[in-house]
């Protein structure tokens, strides 16, 4: 699905399986965006197909070891893709990371990553993007801001009238309301969460945090 010029979102709409959406910059050198589970990456293939998109991506970045957000990048390591993370989130799927998703019945697979994205300016072919580190949903957790598109791929920092969820292991609700203060005060005209929908328009974007600061702060 094409949101604007080079980027595409891949949503996943189905409230029975937890799944994360992926997003994608197209053109020369297309960057990826949690790619989500591996047995449900069928959907984002789909999508791929139905908008012409051909290129295997220069760069697929994860936002946080989550498995519904990483375990097909290990399937596209395979096919060469290079794996982008913060390195606090590697040391953290390292450890407690990888014993979560164990709890969960999930295996992360030997995941290794190619490029380790520190906090500051990020160049991949044509796209520049903003590498921003968001602690709080798990300790190395990033966004990535577009200032061409002015939007915020914020993976699990965010949502609709929601926010990510701090009671795993690594969480910090203190850092998540810092985080999303940094956050919020982007220019921003699209955020697109992990997880539901993507919230369109600089009003609407701008009343998401209100929503987010006055219901969800007094309880982190």
């Amino acid at each position: 699905m094409k949101l604007a010029d080079d980027l595409y979102a891949y949503p996943w709409s189905q409230t029975t399986v937890n799944n994360c959406n992926t997003y994608l910059l197209g053109g020369g050198s297309p960057v990826m965006f949690d790619p989500g589970h591996a047995q449900l990456y069928g959907n984002v293939e789909l999508g791929l197909s139905s908008d012409g998109i051909k290129e295997a991506p220069a760069l697929v970045v994860l936002t946080h070891c989550h498995p519904d957000h990483v375990e097909a990048a290990l399937s596209l390591q395979k096919l060469g893709c290079r794996l982008a993370m913060h390195p606090a989130e590697v040391e953290y799927m390292q450890g407690e990371g990888r014993a979560l998703a164990a709890a969960m019945g999930l295996n992360l697979g030997e995941i290794t990553i190619d490029v380790f994205l520190e906090e500051g300016e990020l160049q991949v072919g044509e796209h520049a993007m903003q590498v921003i580190h968001t602690p709080g949903h798990s300790p190395g957790h990033i966004c990535l801001y577009l200032p061409r598109h002015k939007a915020l791929v914020a993976g699990d920092l965010v949502f609709a009238q929601g926010v990510g969820r701090v009671d795993f292991p690594g969480g910090d609700g203190q850092a998540l309301k810092e985080s999303i203060n940094r956050v919020a005060a982007l220019d921003l005209e699209m955020v697109l969460p992990g997880h539901g929908p993507i919230i369109k328009g600089a009003d609407m974007v701008r009343r998401n945090f209100e929503i987010i600061t006055q219901v969800y702060f007094g309880m982190l």
